[in-house]
């Protein structure tokens, strides 16, 4: 009854300003010849939207630089394509990522990305989570995928290649 009389009370606009978005990540990362001066690692992850049942994928080249590095970038890229605060779960299958996150692991190295994951994540309410990779979880398999394809093309895959695999992966996880 109270909440009936709420949303009576407020505009369009109010409501719309007190919605968060409920948002799942699966973030990865890859990097080939990891460690050496020609190291190639890219990210990948796969932003889901539940309210709006809405699919998003990623695929950034990072450049030269190393695995534990590349994948703080994939959390980093991934938050920095929310527009608003959000309820986020975050699923990586770096230990060192989702401990460090959690306060199991202090920073010890990668302190300005670390810096830069804390600040991307100012503002959202996140739960980070482990997710075992390479385990047959559909849309952590896809950020895979995306994070391999980015560091071998060593280039970011285009936003109108990544729309075409939307559909397919969202029915895919959906036949499961």
């Amino acid at each position: 009854m109270c909440a009936l009389r709420l949303l009576r009370n407020n505009t369009s606009r109010e409501i719309a300003e007190a919605y968060t978005p409920l948002v799942t990540i699966y973030a990865d990362a890859s990097c080939l010849r990891n460690g050496s001066p020609d190291a190639s690692a890219g990210c990948g992850a796969v932003i889901i939207d539940r309210n709006r049942m809405e699919l998003k994928l990623l695929a950034k080249y990072l450049g030269p630089v190393t695995n534990q590095q590349a994948e703080i970038l994939a959390c980093v890229k991934a938050l920095e394509e929310l527009r608003r605060p959000c309820r986020v779960e975050i699923f990586s299958d770096s230990r060192y990522v989702i401990d460090t996150m959690t306060g199991k692991n202090r920073v010890k190295t990668n302190r300005p990305l670390w810096t830069r994951l804390v600040e991307e994540s100012y503002g959202h309410h996140i739960s980070w989570r482990w997710v075992k990779g390479h385990d047959g979880v559909t849309f952590q398999e896809a950020a895979d995928r995306l994070s391999r394809a980015a560091s071998t093309g060593r280039m970011a895959l285009l936003s109108d290649d990544l729309d075409l695999l939307d559909a397919p992966l969202y029915k895919e996880n959906n036949q499961q």
